[in-house]
């Protein structure tokens, strides 16, 4: 079994009418077990994706350590006078990624079968020296503890609405209107992607086609990464996508679909 430790914060939440006061504002609909969603700006863009996790009446949020005190201020700000209690318990927990399991821990990871479980636990697990990271990648999964930064990514651009992370048929959410917006009326033209390299590449690379720009790199590790590609653009290329004069490979998207 491979495990490994995650650098995640975490906040509980409770209070009366947590659920519905919580649903309200994010992308989801709340499981009885384990949700992905993200907390929106009003013009649509992720000021921090999570997963939420029940906890008897409670919930638990845990968030990319860089995304956690935009998060918190954010979920203070939108509780207002609801009587809702928003905790860090970060220092009382830990986060865990396992993947080829021979026992199953915690909750299956919504967003691929793949990518494993994810298991909150206050006590610490042994042999947590594998590499989710490298695991992510080899899917071509979006994580934005690498990938991007707050308040710059729409839900699409990052693959959310491939990963089970938005809910389009639920009631509103910040952000909303913009979202379901451009998924009625446009078809999405850039994507995440991850890539395959064959030479040397970093974030802030271009990909080229056909002596045109059909998409960055966002992030590398080893010879993974992850890229944001124009996919209207690479479908049009007669030529193979390059970084650096070098071919590289563009994976498929994780749902196997024309995206």
């Amino acid at each position: 079994m491979s495990i490994s430790l995650l650098n995640r914060s975490l906040f509980k939440l409770s209070g009366e009418g947590v659920q519905a006061w919580l649903e309200g504002i994010v992308t989801n609909t709340l499981s009885d077990d384990l949700t992905f969603t993200a907390l929106l700006t009003p013009q649509g863009k992720i000021i921090a994706d999570f997963f939420v996790t029940k906890d008897g009446a409670d919930f638990l949020i845990d968030t990319p350590t860089k995304f956690s005190d935009a998060l918190f201020k954010r979920l203070k700000m939108y509780r207002l006078r609801a009587p809702i209690t928003i905790e860090d318990v970060t220092e009382l927990f830990q986060v865990y990624a396992l993947w080829d399991e021979t026992e199953r821990l915690g909750h299956p990871d919504p967003r691929h079968p793949s990518l494993g479980h994810r298991f909150i636990t206050p006590t610490p697990l042994t042999e947590t020296d594998s590499d989710y990271n490298a695991h992510r990648l080899s899917l071509g999964i979006v994580d934005s503890e690498w990938d991007f930064e707050t308040q710059t990514t729409f839900p699409a651009d990052a693959n959310m609405d491939l990963m089970n992370g938005v809910n389009f048929q639920k009631g509103c959410f910040v952000g909303q209107e913009v979202v379901s917006r451009m998924k009625r009326m446009t078809t999405v033209k850039k994507r995440m992607r991850g890539v395959i390299f064959t030479g040397q590449a970093q974030a802030g690379d271009r990909i080229m086609a056909d002596s045109r720009v059909i998409g960055e790199i966002l992030y590398v590790q080893d010879k993974m990464g992850i890229a944001l590609v124009r996919l209207d653009r690479w479908r049009a290329a007669e030529a193979s996508p390059t970084v650096n004069d070098v071919e590289i490979a563009i994976m498929d998207s994780i749902d196997g679909q024309k995206h």
